[in-house]
């Protein structure tokens, strides 16, 4: 576990997480319906989630197990469609107005879950701990667990909060500029579309 690695694990995960998808979209729907509190709600969720992968996929490099292709495939597509699902409900929330928040019709604690499900169910993260994150780690498995855990979460998870930021302050900036209703619309259209592509890669 060196510097070095860490780095790399968070560069890697950073480059991933710059590049528009669900999770942006997710924050953007979440600060346009209530405001930057739901949007730190969500960030947080999110972030679980991506410290859940971290665990899950350093548990399979320990013990050496590699999940079945058939179990890949089932994922992506139960990724592809709650996203769909998100997206459309996103879509549904009606707005009354152009200049304030829309208002929440759930708690930010329903947000904060809502940031965990969509993390646990982007495609991206699937691939990239699958795929990318073990070769990063490959050197560094005669460590402790735990202290392995804690190494690549801190680097997971500091990473995906740099990416995020920019986002989170952009819908802040967009809400109070009176963009909430659209903000919400193309955040809901983003997630919708993030959910047909995973479904439809999945097919290919």
């Amino acid at each position: 576990m060196t510097p070095e690695i860490w780095i790399a694990l968070a560069t890697a995960n950073f480059a991933a997480y710059l590049a528009p998808g669900q999770n942006m979209a997710l924050v953007g729907a979440a600060t346009a319906r209530s405001g930057m509190p739901g949007g730190v709600a969500a960030v947080a969720g999110i972030l679980v989630a991506e410290a859940v992968w971290t665990a899950i996929a350093l548990g399979l490099i320990i013990t050496a197990r590699e999940i079945d292709s058939e179990v890949m495939l089932c994922l992506q597509v139960a990724s592809g469609a709650f996203l769909v699902w998100c997206g459309w409900k996103v879509l549904t929330t009606s707005a009354d107005g152009d200049t304030t928040p829309i208002e929440s019709k759930g708690s930010h604690i329903r947000l904060f879950l809502h940031g965990i499900w969509v993390g646990l169910a982007n495609p991206l993260a699937l691939v990239f701990f699958v795929s990318i994150f073990p070769g990063l780690l490959k050197a560094s498995l005669t460590h402790e667990p735990l202290g392995l855990l804690f190494f690549s979460g801190t680097a997971v998870v500091i990473s995906s909060l740099a990416a995020l930021a920019p986002y989170l302050a952009m819908s802040r900036m967009l809400v109070v500029a009176g963009q909430a209703r659209r903000l919400n619309a193309v955040s809901g259209g983003a997630l919708l579309l993030v959910g047909v592509a995973a479904i439809a890669w999945s097919a290919v």
